[in-house]
């Protein structure tokens, strides 16, 4: 174990508490779970924006916002006498031994590719719809991507208009500006989409 990164994160949980007790913060008091979904939402989003600048000095900033907030969050849940701080992590720690059964288990896999269709196995196992433990909240476009992970290749699926990343981001793009010009939403549009995906037999 990593004592020194044990010791750090010990101590950003006795910070946190300081902030949320009664000599505390006034702000941070006043936050609730509610208040701060769209935080989590942005972090995430700052540390793919650093990622994506290959600056590991933002990068280490941005993560450290990101981590703050899982805890804030649980903090806030053990005010509001919904669960501990200890909970999400040890269901973290019970879903990644269950779905790791190459690694604790006797189950023997040898590549990163089936490794990976065991993963969706495991999940699938366990999943009603096809967009469960799709956040909802999720970008439009990412859930439909994920979404498409789900569904087996048929025959009658047209052959695409684009060949590279750079193609395909062209024609999205023209697909928001004609949108734009008819007063649609894309985002939206797409998210009625996988609503009716969902309520089919695929």
């Amino acid at each position: 174990m990593n004592r020194d990164a044990a010791d750090a994160f010990f101590k950003i949980l006795e910070l946190s508490d300081q902030l949320m007790g009664s000599d505390g913060c006034p702000w941070d008091r006043e936050q609730t779970l509610v208040s701060m979904r769209e935080s989590v939402l942005e972090e995430a989003c700052e540390v793919i924006e650093a990622i994506d600048e290959g600056d590991d000095g933002h990068l280490v900033e941005e993560l450290g916002d990101l981590l703050y907030n899982v805890i804030f969050f649980c903090k806030m849940a053990e005010k509001e006498r919904r669960f501990e701080t200890k909970d999400p992590i040890e269901t973290m720690h019970d879903k990644l031994v269950y779905r790791h059964p190459h690694v604790f288990g006797e189950t023997q896999i040898e590549s990163a590719e089936a490794v990976k269709e065991q993963w969706e196995r495991l999940k699938a196992a366990k999943r009603e719809k096809l967009t469960d433990g799709l956040p909802k909240g999720m970008p439009a476009l990412l859930r439909a991507y994920k979404t498409a992970g789900k569904i087996k290749p048929s025959e009658h699926q047209e052959t695409t208009a684009f060949a590279n990343e750079e193609e395909l981001g062209e024609l999205l793009w023209e697909m928001v500006l004609q949108a734009r010009k008819l007063g649609l939403n894309p985002e939206m549009a797409l998210r009625s989409q996988l609503v009716k995906i969902d309520s089919s037999e695929i």
